[in-house]
């Protein structure tokens, strides 16, 4: 996400759910985030920090 965009390599720690389904396990929606990248990105779609939900 956020750190491949800036061309940096930062150890992935989180498993991300693509579309924000936390059940949805299948192989497709699934990618490996940094915890910053992860942070930012569930914020951006639930609504954290006060964000809107997107």
């Amino acid at each position: 996400m956020d750190c491949e965009k800036r061309g940096r390599v930062t150890p992935a720690s989180v498993v991300d759910h693509i579309d924000g389904n936390a059940h949805n396990n299948e192989p497709g929606n699934l990618a490996a985030l940094c915890a910053s990248c992860h942070s930012r990105k569930t914020a951006r779609q639930d609504g954290g920090f006060g964000n809107p939900r997107a």
